[in-house]
């Protein structure tokens, strides 16, 4: 397992931001909420650029703001190009579907561009502008499910996106059938019963119905149970083809021109490297002059936790993205 410090309570990484947050909707009296992250070293200057980060968490657990699972990377990219990151919430499971994941992700995507340049300039008195026509996506694991799904959905509008070890191959026996009694992350196996508890009370009520953030990564116990028993395949119904990248490609949707970069780690126990292979012949098959490129690095899930933009292959697989990010 990678060295990554998941304490809850260590902000340090966020040391130099001027962090925003707001409500960018409401769900049956729930807000569900996103976060704005400034560069204090950025100064008044032409409008910034936005990079459109999402969590990770298996789509269960953490949150934007999760210290763990947000890799400084990020705020390097962010400080070296006088760019703001939008990190928002949105609804989890098991209590939602990924239906109603996906529709929180388009909602983000109309506030930002319809309100986020506004909220800043108010909440900065001006100093910080904001260029929404300038997006890059971003996301991990589950994020980076979401990245290349925003990529997808918003081909023309999005300049590139950016997946770390993502959830691709959703009919693969590793989410459909479980982990075969092996562990994640050196964790478990845990039993069935953990989430199917948890499911109970939920259906009786005795636990929210409605969860959009894990700020101290306590339901990763049911993150594991859920996976380590194949117990989220009914979050993707087979028939639902606007659920899975590889169905999307084949029916014609297409990442931007600026391109697709994934990464994944070779001995990834969380997300099988297989899916990220998958796509990639895909989009080769596809669209073989879409700029897409993938990365296999050595390591575990979430092995670029300490990883610089300045590393070759980190570096190599963003410079076409950011050139055409900044353009």
């Amino acid at each position: 397992m990678p060295d990554i410090n998941l304490d809850p309570n260590d902000l340090s990484r966020f040391a130099n931001l001027k962090i925003l947050k707001t409500t960018y909707k409401t769900v049956s009296g729930h807000p569900i909420t996103t976060a704005v992250l400034i560069p204090k070293s950025l100064t008044e200057a032409a409008s910034a650029p936005v990079i459109l980060r999402y969590h990770g968490g298996g789509f269960v657990c953490a949150s934007n703001m999760f210290p763990g699972f947000f890799q400084p990377w990020h705020f390097e990219l962010a400080e070296r190009h006088g760019a703001v990151i939008v990190s928002p919430n949105f609804r989890l499971v098991p209590e939602a579907g990924m239906d109603d994941i996906l529709a929180d992700v388009e909602d983000h995507w109309t506030w930002m561009r319809s309100e986020l340049a506004g909220f800043v300039n108010r909440e900065t008195n001006g100093r910080v502008s904001v260029d929404t026509a300038r997006v890059l996506v971003t996301g991990d694991s589950a994020g980076g499910y979401l990245s290349l799904m925003t990529g997808l959905m918003h081909t023309d509008e999005v300049r590139g996106c950016v997946a770390a070890y993502p959830v691709i191959d959703l009919k693969h026996p590793h989410f459909t059938e479980g982990t075969g009694g092996k562990p994640t992350l050196g964790v478990g196996p845990l039993p069935a019963a953990i989430a199917e508890e948890h499911i109970r009370k939920v259906r009786e009520g005795e636990l929210p119905g409605i969860v959009s953030a894990d700020p101290k990564f306590e339901r990763a116990g049911l993150m594991f149970s859920l996976t380590h028993n194949g117990l989220s395949k009914g979050l993707f119904p087979a028939e639902k083809r606007h659920l899975f990248p590889l169905d999307l490609l084949e029916d014609g949707a297409r990442f931007p021109r600026g391109g697709a970069f994934v990464f994944h780690g070779r001995d990834d126990t969380v997300v099988p490297v297989e899916g990220s292979v998958k796509l990639e012949e895909k989009v080769q098959e596809v669209d073989p002059g879409s700029g897409f490129k993938l990365c296999l690095r050595p390591g575990e899930h979430g092995f670029d936790h300490d990883a610089k933009v300045d590393e070759d292959w980190l570096a190599q697989g963003l410079e076409k993205l950011v050139e055409t990010w900044l353009r």
